[in-house]
């Protein structure tokens, strides 16, 4: 991997926050149970573990990493370069992304398709695409998912 070099993850903004489709049920239950029931637990014992710290370094810490996953869902995009043929780099990718659950669904000459069957995705979020050129490889999916495929590809 001494010949492949990575860019950063770069946020994609397909269309502004408010025009964006809503989300599921089945998408926005978990979250919400953590915001409606975990978030004022998390509150209350660290107001019982010190209830001389005011309230607001409280709340807004806790909020702060409730919404923390939201950014981590986005789309992003980053490239994998190397002075070989980006073909050669397929099967590593290949082997990454079926680590981390992802299936192989579309190929053709120019792309790749993987697929994470969850139950709370709706339709193909969370794919990942991977557009081929000679010299580079474009992986385009969620934040998450590019960060974990760095680190797997990486180490």
């Amino acid at each position: 991997m001494k010949s492949v070099t990575f860019s950063e993850i770069v946020r994609i903004r397909e269309r502004p926050f408010f025009l964006r489709r809503p989300a599921t049920w089945r998408q926005l239950f978990p979250w919400a149970l953590t915001l409606a029931v975990g978030l004022p637990l998390l509150m209350l014992v660290l107001h019982a573990i010190d209830p001389g710290t005011p309230l607001p370094f409280i709340v807004l810490p806790a909020l702060a990493g409730g919404l923390m996953p939201v950014a981590m869902m986005g789309p992003g995009r980053f490239e994998m370069r190397t002075r070989l043929d980006a073909n050669n780099l397929l099967g590593t990718l290949d082997d990454a992304l079926v680590s981390l659950g992802y299936r192989r669904t579309a190929s053709d000459a120019g792309s790749l398709s993987y697929f994470r069957p969850k139950p709370w995705l709706r339709g193909r979020e969370g794919a990942i695409v991977v557009a081929v050129k000679p010299h580079a490889l474009q992986v385009v999916g969620p934040v998450g998912s590019l960060r974990l495929l760095q680190q797997r590809i990486g180490a």
